[in-house]
């Protein structure tokens, strides 16, 4: 338990004042367990990551599960085995397959935990550029994603972007709501770790990975890109998104295409 001063001022009418103390106690929420899962269709070392959360007074320093058994299951019967790799990372080389259903299931610390996700169809990642925007007369390159939309469907995608080797902290998510079978064009502002917008320079590499995702994991992210805003007036008020992990535990399982690309600024 920890107690936390903030002193208020109350100024009335510009010529009085007075000082207020107030104190908040605040207690440190017990552990969660923390799942980040993907399985995506390339044939590769798909990763289970588990972790804890810490308290709000800890150091962020987030202490990984060890011991859990971690299996992942699909509707056509296959069953794959995943193996810790490195403290709190579990591995198996597979490649996941387009439309079927994946169920992951965690046992560890005496709890279950269990979450499904259907990997979506193939939605084709076209190509990246490099488009000039003005701003106040000042112009700025920013990359670009194509791609056309699927006109039978609901899609839902998700992209990283990576600038000369080091990863945008913007989350860039969208669907198809407003724009079933058109063809896109998805602008990713890089976004450093300084929390501010930067152009790209020519000489830059540039990989965008795209992935098909899955409406309940589109909303997890969805979830997250609005706590991110930034400025007194922008973002949402910090919450833990939703996740579609039983049992209280935080993070996601997402089954998802995968599809990179990568340029150099010119």
């Amino acid at each position: 338990m920890k107690k936390l001063i903030i002193y208020l001022a109350v100024i009335a009418f510009c010529t009085t004042s007075c000082k207020k103390i107030i104190t908040i106690d605040t207690e440190n929420a017990e552990p969660q367990i923390v799942i980040e899962g993907k399985i995506n269709d390339v044939l590769m070392d798909q990763q289970i990551k588990i972790s804890k959360t810490v308290g709000y007074t800890d150091a962020s320093i987030f202490p990984k599960v060890s011991g859990a058994v971690v299996t992942v299951t699909d509707d056509k019967g296959g069953s794959f085995k995943f193996t810790e790799t490195t403290p709190g990372v579990y591995t198996n080389r597979m490649r996941g397959v387009r439309g079927l259903i994946y169920n992951l299931n965690v046992a560890t610390e005496g709890k279950t935990f269990v979450a499904s996700s259907k990997m979506p169809n193939y939605v084709k990642f076209d190509s990246i550029g490099i488009v000039s925007n003005s701003f106040f007369g000042n112009e700025r390159k920013i990359t670009a994603a194509y791609l056309v939309d699927p006109a039978n469907e609901a899609n839902y995608y998700r992209f990283t972007l990576n600038r000369n080797a080091l990863h945008s902290n913007r989350i860039y998510v969208n669907n198809d709501r407003l724009t079933n079978g058109n063809k896109l064009r998805i602008q990713l502002y890089f976004n450093s770790e300084d929390d501010e917008d930067e152009d790209l320079q020519t000489g830059d590499n540039i990989a965008v990975e795209m992935e098909s995702i899955d409406p309940n994991v589109f909303d997890y992210w969805y979830a997250l890109s609005q706590q991110s805003g930034r400025g007194p007036n922008q973002g949402t008020t910090p919450a833990n998104p939703t996740s579609n992990i039983s049992n209280n535990a935080l993070g996601y399982f997402s089954a998802n295409t995968y599809q990179k690309i990568t340029a150099t600024v010119k």
